[in-house]
């Protein structure tokens, strides 16, 4: 499934198991193209160059919404072909940059065989702008901060007088994708709450919502623009429906003191999650962030009473 559909006369999108946003520019007779997102792999990159040579393509830049490798593997291809520049936040910049500090981040220590593979750590690219949020006038588009999933992913909200198109990067999952996954990837459980409520209110401001996974949403269309919406919405409660129903596992589980694996372990068997090395470190950061989660609100504690430390409900 690689596919370039028409969302606009200057929006176009790689459907894809990572989408790619092009935003297409003419300035002076010269086109230019804003790619968000580069994909998983070198692959990416060659057909995401192809296509901007077969549209004319003068220039183009890359914005990365965020450093996970799915995102930036297109990167450093794209930028060894056309020196071309890469925009991201600065906290992700310094991973897209020094991609090995993702698996070190999710394990916790040096990366051992089994976590050093291209989905956990893309090739190294140099970002070259630092974006804020906010209107970007270099870029024609305004930055949405939409963290939770990583240290500070962003959306794109691009407005060409025809459409609102509103990228929303990884914010929200496909139930595909939760289906297969059972617990998806979180950095942040209340920013990742906050942005899911965040994005309920732009559903109500955009003409068409791009995920990075799954269906594009078109809310414009007459024939079923409400039936797309409706759909958009009842995926974020999709999506907020698995950190409740985690959260609720957890505090379960939580009848006597636990390690942070023994959660994990009975959190895999509970939803038939199959553990090898990367699954563990992604699963194995995720409930962290579950766990400080409860802590910060006050439903479980830490103890280190016996000697390691272990996570204990407080009512």
């Amino acid at each position: 499934m690689y596919e370039v559909i028409d969302v606009t006369e200057s929006v176009k999108v790689l459907r894809a198991p990572v989408n790619v946003v092009f935003f297409f520019k003419s300035t002076l007779g010269k086109s230019e193209c804003l790619v968000i997102d580069s994909g998983s792999s070198n692959e990416y990159g060659k057909k995401i160059l192809k296509y901007l040579e077969s549209q004319g393509v003068n220039r183009f830049s890359i914005l990365n919404s965020h450093s996970h490798a799915d995102h930036i593997g297109g990167n450093s291809f794209l930028q060894e072909r056309t020196k071309c520049k890469i925009y991201a936040t600065y906290f992700e910049s310094v991973f897209i940059e020094h991609p090995q500090l993702e698996p070190m981040y999710l394990w916790g220590g040096p990366i051992f065989e089994g976590i050093d593979n291209k989905f956990l750590m893309a090739k190294s690219s140099i970002v070259t702008d630092i974006v804020e949020y906010g209107w970007s006038s270099e870029l024609d588009v305004e930055i949405i901060p939409l963290k939770g999933h990583s240290f500070n992913m962003v959306g794109v909200l691009i407005d060409d007088g025809k459409k609102r198109v509103l990228f929303v990067a990884d914010a929200v999952v496909s139930m595909q994708t939760i289906e297969k996954y059972k617990v998806y990837f979180l950095y942040d459980v209340h920013e990742h709450l906050k942005t899911l409520r965040g994005l309920n209110k732009w559903a109500e401001n955009v003409d068409v919502v791009v995920p990075s996974h799954g269906e594009i949403f078109d809310f414009s269309k007459e024939d079923d623009g409400e039936n797309k919406k409706r759909e958009f919405l009842n995926l974020i409660k999709g999506n907020e429906k698995v950190i409740e129903d985690v959260l609720g596992l957890i505090l379960g589980i939580l009848v006597e003191p636990k390690t942070i694996d023994e959660i994990l372990s009975e959190v895999a068997a509970n939803f038939l999650i199959p553990i090898d090395a990367t699954s563990y470190v992604l699963l194995l950061q995720t409930l962290k962030a579950y766990c400080s989660y409860l802590v910060n609100v006050n439903e479980i504690g830490l103890t280190f009473e016996r000697g390691k430390l272990e996570y204990i409900r407080m009512h």
